[in-house]
């Protein structure tokens, strides 16, 4: 290396060279102290959407999240607040929409919470959310799926089997809101009916709201649940207290006239049904080959999937890519009331032994229940806390070479570990959170799996929000 002569050591000390991470590191000081005042207009390019379906600009450096814009738009938008390395704002101006970009359906989507993505073309929806699950994979996890599924989809309307309604009472006036929650706030936004809804829940809003309002007690109510089961449409009501009788006939008299049933559940006292029983809620799947469909039944309080349709497609590819075979042992993890574990089990020529593991007491009894009326022997449900290491106990003392896991929005971290020594060959994650998802992917991989296939699920048509589905397999076991 070629020696520096004093001058070039003096200069090279006044002006140091600085590296690429000091660069960097630069650069995001540069960006923090790019301020931008609440109101100020931007004229922004978009270049991206981000996770929860915003149009991603940059102003001078500096993130801009731009609400209702999508991907290649020329907007003009308002800030909304200003973060030290991005800032929020509105659109205010199509300058150049983009091609993918339709008309709203909903008369109050711009101010309800609930479908962020109206405003993109559905088939440009399942897209974006794909995308989303492959950057996540890409980005936390270094996982390149060998091949994609094709989307599972279903109606972009009228898909929705349950929603929480919020309400609010206004003594003075005697008025009650009821709606969903507006974007960003707390306030409610009142709907008459909504196109996302199964229509049959749909047409209740108003009639709903009329009884409400002429409740003596309407106060008293603070949310609702409306749910569509095999038997109709069923109401539940969060009732701060104890219904008097002139509310408890006013309400059983508006189930009767619906044909619904009605649920109240009363803060510190016991559920009161006004209308049906806590044991005529259920919904039926059904099995490529099997001439029966299942019954499952749930209680009010159970966790079920939206999306009938989806659900349905999602079962039938969870079992494609599971390929239970004749003598296959198969844990089944976060089982909820057995969407997953009674399609399995009910494949009985296959002689499939099911071990479904859910961690609400429960629903774990009401697994069971519905295997014994549903005729399936091969099935155990136990009750088993996942996130606890003493639940392998469950497990270790068989030999699972197939598992199935649906956990909640954290994920199931710390479950690989645990079924470290099961000779599991195929297992098929469910998630409706790519980034847990892809962390526990990396630690599954460790067990000398890989990721075979992923595919996008739109189980919430016109949100960002979405499921995915991806099989693991024994790196050593050829792939089908």
């Amino acid at each position: 290396m070629a020696r520096l002569s004093p001058l070039q050591r003096k200069l090279k000390l006044k002006n140091p060279s600085a590296s690429a991470k000091q660069k960097r590191s630069q650069a995001q000081v540069d960006i923090e102290i790019v301020t931008l005042p609440v109101g100020k207009h931007l004229n922004l390019e978009l270049e991206n959407l981000s996770h929860d379906g915003r149009g991603v600009g940059r102003w001078e450096g500096k993130t801009i999240f731009v609400e209702g814009g999508l991907k290649g738009e020329s907007v003009k938008a308002e800030v909304l607040s200003d973060h030290k390395t991005h800032a929020e704002a509105r659109l205010l101006e199509l300058k150049q929409p983009s091609d993918q970009r339709v008309t709203p359906f909903c008369p109050v989507y711009e101010t309800c919470g609930g479908c962020q993505l109206q405003h993109l073309e559905p088939s440009a929806q399942v897209s974006y959310k794909q995308a989303a699950i492959a950057e996540q994979l890409r980005r936390l996890a270094n996982i390149e799926p060998q091949q994609w599924a094709q989307p599972i989809v279903g109606e972009n309307l009228g898909y929705r089997r349950r929603a929480q309604l919020a309400t609010r009472y206004f003594a003075d006036s005697k008025t009650l809101l009821l709606g969903f929650r507006q974007s960003g706030h707390k306030h409610i936004v009142p709907i008459t009916h909504c196109p996302v809804l199964e229509p049959a829940l749909s047409d209740l809003l108003v009639p709903l709201h009329d009884v409400l309002v002429t409740m003596v007690h309407t106060q008293w109510v603070t949310h609702i649940e409306v749910l569509q089961a095999n038997s109709g449409p069923c109401i539940s009501l969060k009732v701060s207290d104890a219904l008097i009788m002139d509310d408890q006939l006013l309400l059983a008299a508006f189930a009767k006239q619906y044909s619904v049933s009605l649920v109240c559940q009363q803060t510190d006292h016991d559920d009161l049904w006004l209308s049906g029983t806590k044991d005529g809620l259920s919904y039926s799947v059904s099995v490529a080959g099997i001439d029966k469909s299942i019954e499952l039944d749930f209680a009010v309080q159970d966790f079920v999937q939206v999306n009938a349709k989806v659900n349905q497609g999602m079962i039938n590819q969870a079992i494609e890519w599971l390929e239970p075979c004749a003598g296959d042992q198969v844990l089944d993890l976060f089982s909820g009331v057995g969407n997953f574990s009674l399609p399995i089990a009910s494949m009985a020529d296959q002689h499939v032994t099911v071990l479904a593991l859910e961690g609400d007491y429960a629903m774990v009894k009401q697994g069971r229940e519905n295997a014994r009326r549903n005729g399936f022997a091969l099935v155990d449900f136990e009750h088993a806390d996942l996130f606890e290491t003493s639940a392998r106990k469950q497990w270790q003392r068989k030999a699972f070479n197939k598992a199935l896991l649906d956990p909640p929005r954290a994920g199931a971290k710390g479950i690989a570990q645990m079924l470290k020594g099961q000779p599991l060959e195929r297992v098929v994650y469910v998630s409706c959170n790519p980034a847990s998802m892809a962390r526990d992917l990396k630690e599954f991989q460790s067990l000398g799996l890989h990721v075979d296939k992923v595919g996008c699920i739109d189980m919430f048509p016109h949100t960002p929000h979405l499921e995915v589905m991806a099989l693991l397999v024994r790196t050593n076991v050829k792939r089908t």
